[in-house]
Formats: structure tokens, sequence, C-alpha cells
């Protein structure tokens, strides 16, 4: 009898946790498991990384910008510069301590994805 229906029907072997093993069949030797060529990329780490550098980057430049202006200011500023200068200099140090923190936390979250692939002694 060949149809669809008696031919997914079989046997398979659970290990003592109740999961499918692979069958052995003498007849065929075991399915060699491919090797992965190049490791997966997460997307989503590396925005945080493209957010860190954006992060690292407006924080230093709004903190020199900022500091040049209250240390040099030109006589040609406007009344609205000063106001700017002051938002970006009170913005500045938490943009990098979040840049800071962040690095932080995606180098641990390599080093646990690291000791993850590494077997345990």
């Amino acid at each position: 009898m060949k149809d669809h229906v008696h031919e997914r029907i079989g046997f398979r072997e659970i290990d003592e946790n109740g999961k499918a093993v692979t069958a052995i069949s003498p007849h065929a030797p075991e399915p060699v498991d491919p090797e992965r060529s190049r490791p997966s990329i997460n997307p989503f780490v590396v925005a945080l990384w493209v957010l860190n550098v954006g992060l690292a980057w407006f924080g230093a430049w709004a903190l020199t910008t900022a500091t040049s202006a209250i240390i040099s200011p030109t006589p040609s500023q406007e009344p609205e510069s000063a106001q700017l200068n002051f938002l970006m200099l009170s913005n500045a140090p938490y943009a990098l301590l979040a840049a800071v923190l962040l690095t932080a936390a995606l180098l641990f979250w390599h080093a646990a994805q690291w000791q993850k692939k590494r077997p345990t002694r």
C-alpha cells in the first residue's frame, strides 16, 4: 500500500527525556551534519552597535561644540545659540553615559555568547 497516509506511519526511538533520537539504519550511514560556514549575525545587535556609535558621536560632538562656544565666544552669536549650547551641554553627558553603558552591555552579551559556544570543563 503506497499512499500518503501510510507512508508517514513509522517508529521512532526516544531517549530518557522523551526527545526523538535519529534512527540508525544498518543499510544507510548516519547523515553528517553540515558545518556552519559563517556565524549568524543578529540584526538587533548590529542595530544596537550602530545606536551606540551614534550616541558616542553625538555626545562627543555636543560636548566639544558647547564647551568651545563657552570658552571662546564670538561677538556675532545669536541669543538662541546660548540656549542651544545649554541644551547640548546638559544632554551630552547622558548621551556619553548611555554609550558607555550600552558598550558594556553589548560586550557582556558577546562574552556570554562566546562562552555558550565553548564546552565547559
